[in-house]
């Protein structure tokens, strides 16, 4: 899918949230084996999101896949309806630091985060455990009720019981720095590298040790002319680029530089 370095612009919203229910109730399953902690309101919000993850008519939007000199790496996905609004974001991670990797996904309804869901291998407990964690947030925005289950491995988390533990917020202000390429994710000149048979220019933050981000290039003409030209001079210096991502014989998915535009 063709993704423009401006089309989360649209995204620059104000995430307040809906409110949820107050009291939180027991639900033993039927067959007394174990006990399913939910709150009044949970079956609305399980709805609404249901129906948010089985409409096929969202149009999701790719960011840019980073890289971290130390191992992690971000990207982000956005699903936007007909009128170009946001339904879900969802993020995939992987922090090269702790070697916790996984997904965190946030709900929205006429611009306001509801809910969030977190599923991700957690390396910091005594024994390593993926987690699965549903937070709901109030009008005001401080996270109200957070359920979670845990399992060793992680096809066993759909067979674990949710329980409620103390409200966690999922907070979402790396995944807007991540699509509006922001702060870590800022686009600047990093220079050029090849594998081999391709080029590719390097972008990210103008700092020794961070993010970067690599495209293929296809063309060089234009402003990418000029940077193959003075390489040297123009390290740091603010870029757009207009990408799409593909995948090649071997399954290897990459990231093509369709457009490329110098700000200074």
């Amino acid at each position: 899918m063709k993704t423009s370095a401006k089309i989360f612009s649209i995204l620059g919203i104000v995430f307040l949230f809906t409110a949820c229910g107050e009291k939180p109730v027991d639900d033993r399953k039927t067959d007394g084996t174990a006990v399913e902690q939910t709150f009044d309101g949970q079956t609305d919000f399980e709805k609404r999101i249901a129906d948010t993850d089985a409409n096929l008519q969202l149009i999701p939007a790719n960011s840019l896949i980073f890289t971290h000199t130390n191992g992690s790496t971000e990207e982000v996905t956005a699903f936007l309806n007909e009128k170009q609004e946001i339904q879900k974001l969802e993020e995939s991670f992987k922090d090269g630091i702790t070697g916790n990797y996984g997904s965190r996904i946030f709900y929205i309804e006429k611009g306001k985060r509801y809910a969030t869901k977190e599923i991700y291998l957690d390396n910091k407990m005594k024994s390593p455990m993926f987690v699965e964690r549903h937070s709901f947030y109030d009008k005001n925005g401080k996270v109200k009720y957070s359920r979670q289950r845990e399992a060793e491995y992680e096809v066993d988390l759909e067979l674990a019981v949710f329980k409620l533990v103390d409200a966690v917020d999922c907070p979402v202000d790396n995944v807007m720095q991540i699509i509006n390429q922001v702060g870590p994710y800022e686009l600047t000149f990093q220079g050029f590298t090849s594998n081999g048979e391709m080029d590719f220019v390097i972008l990210g933050e103008n700092v020794q040790e961070g993010f970067t981000t690599s495209l293929a290039v296809q063309h060089k003409e234009g402003d990418i002319q000029k940077l193959y030209m003075n390489e040297k001079a123009y390290i740091g210096d603010p870029l757009e680029v207009e990408f799409e991502r593909m995948i090649d014989s071997r399954d290897f998915e990459f990231q093509v530089l369709l457009s490329l535009k110098m700000k200074k």
